[in-house]
């Protein structure tokens, strides 16, 4: 038995020392577990660790909540292949298999260190005998909410059914919690900390700034050949793999089916191996293609942006956006899946006037929706707008007096 924090780090993850001091610090409070935890950490700064480590070492069982099956699948393939006791419940497990892990629950002791759930498996009705037990019997040693933004209707990326976790907080008074994001402003960290109900919550907020991240931004209607334009960036970028630690990759976001596919032909055709990935394909073919991206079988996954969340893949050496993103926190997010290996990475924006118009009335419209539904209107209303004109003056003023196909200004920034 590890009697050392770094001797358990060492034992179960394999590392020799915690990433940085800050990470150690978090991991330090949550053992503790005299009070609740906040982190708003950048994308690959290791915020896992800090509740993965702490189930390890506990007693009982740690309840994670996450927003996508697939991040949750990802999350869990990587902690068995460590020997570590995890898994999930959702909508698409067997029978059988749902069967042994609800027995292994219902043991007087159960091997089982991290369960992983949807915040809809949670307020799901066929959930509740499990987890009434679970707190019954005093099983319950942590609760970790993932992607903890999706909480606040002020966030890029809010979910009704994470606001039903500040009732099941209130289930479980004894319960330390431990709140994890890669990007929150003000307003959403107080969201968060007032849903969740966090009791007297320490916070570990650091700047979003990565310096290996170069960004620019494309005006793609100065382009002749945009697709000639993005082949030569992502070749350029993958030369940056030369005396790294294996093949470099990268993913190009769309905001339509449409579009993966067909970017994903058109870099084929010029001879890059792509792939599209998109709700619109079966299960199966997107788990496929993941696979061999996952392996470097394919170099450039072409997606939607619910794609790699949570995916651990060090050496993504860009993260172009075909579309503007509609917030500067949701970019910040997908490009942050750049360069998690700490190497130069490159993160470019193609920005056309005529997309910018299509995504503004989306977003319009669904203001419109949601207004029209509850009869009234809100002041987060007006969040997601305001949201989007801070990512237009975001790639507006980068823009220059300068023409021919290869004008762009590149810069690092702070979001």
């Amino acid at each position: 038995m590890p009697t050392s924090l770094k001797e358990a780090l060492k034992a179960h993850f394999g590392f020799e020392s915690f990433r940085t001091k800050l990470q150690e610090d978090i991991v330090r409070a949550v053992i503790r577990g005299d009070r609740d935890v906040f982190v708003c950490m950048p994308t690959g700064a290791g915020k896992s660790l800090c509740y993965q480590l702490p189930a390890v070492l506990a007693e009982g069982i740690t309840l994670v909540i996450s927003p996508l099956i697939a991040l949750i699948q990802d999350q869990v393939d990587h902690l068995k292949e460590l020997n570590i006791a995890a898994c999930t419940i959702n909508s698409k497990l067997a029978a059988g298999e749902r069967r042994l892990i609800l027995a292994d629950l219902q043991s007087s002791n159960p091997k089982l260190k991290l369960l992983y759930v949807t915040p809809e498996m949670v307020a799901s009705p066929s959930f509740q005998p499990c987890l009434t037990d679970l707190c019954s019997r005093g099983l319950l040693s942590y609760l970790a909410v993932d992607e903890a933004h999706c909480v606040s209707q002020w966030g890029h990326d809010f979910r009704p059914d994470y606001l039903k976790l500040g009732e099941l907080r209130v289930r479980l008074p004894g319960v330390p919690c431990l709140a994890l994001t890669a990007t929150a402003s003000k307003n959403v960290q107080e969201d968060i900390v007032n849903s969740l109900r966090l009791h007297l919550p320490l916070s570990f907020v650091t700047p979003v700034f990565r310096s290996n991240l170069h960004y620019d931004v494309i005006f793609s209607e100065l382009l002749t050949q945009p697709y000639v334009h993005l082949h030569a960036f992502i070749k350029k970028a993958l030369a940056l793999s030369s005396g790294s630690n294996g093949q470099g990759c990268g993913i190009v976001y769309c905001r339509t089916r449409e579009g993966c596919e067909t970017v994903a032909f058109q870099l084929t055709k010029l001879g890059i191996l792509a792939k599209p990935y998109h709700a619109g394909l079966k299960a199966q073919d997107r788990t496929e293609v993941q696979n061999e991206w996952m392996q470097g079988k394919v170099l450039v996954i072409v997606a939607t942006i619910s794609f790699g969340m949570g995916v651990d893949k060090a050496s993504v050496r860009f993260v172009a956006h075909w579309n503007i993103s509609k917030s500067l926190a949701s970019y910040y997010q997908e490009s942050g899946r750049a360069g998690r290996d700490g190497l130069p990475s490159c993160c470019r924006i193609y920005y056309s006037p005529k997309d910018k118009s299509q995504i503004n009335f989306l977003i319009c419209q669904e203001v419109r929706r949601k207004q029209e539904k509850r009869g009234c209107a809100k002041d987060t209303d007006k969040a997601a707008i305001k949201d989007f004109e801070a990512m237009v003056s975001f790639c507006e003023q980068e823009r220059q007096l300068a023409a021919g196909p290869a004008f762009c200004r590149g810069f690092t920034v702070v979001l």
